[in-house]
């Protein structure tokens, strides 16, 4: 997988993590919270394979090396579900942890 490909990845991540665990403080809804993180990572990652086909046509070119390499174009669309299901156990590990302090 490119490096730049792999940096996009886990800058969605993150800005999504941050986005619903403060999303989750505020109105205390996980499943607004995983709405908006699955909002945030489909319109994060749309403009990164609009950006990275129109500027670096090099890194969709499907090749047979890797796992994750030859999906091309797809490897955005692949990631779109598994960081909402990491957003959804982190904040659901945070749910957790609120209950058991409130104890």
């Amino acid at each position: 997988m490119n490096t730049i490909i792999l940096v996009t990845l886990l800058v969605t991540l993150l800005v999504s993590t941050i986005t619903g665990r403060w999303i989750f403080k505020l109105k205390s809804n996980k499943w607004l919270s995983v709405l908006t993180a699955w909002v945030i990572n489909t319109v994060i990652l749309l403009i990164a394979t609009v950006l990275f086909c129109k500027f670096d046509v090099q890194a969709f070119h499907k090749q047979t090396d890797g796992v994750f390499s030859s999906l091309g174009v797809l490897v955005f669309a692949f990631f779109i579900p598994v960081l909402t299901l990491i957003n959804f156990y982190t904040l659901e590990f945070l749910r957790y942890q609120y209950k058991k302090m409130s104890y």
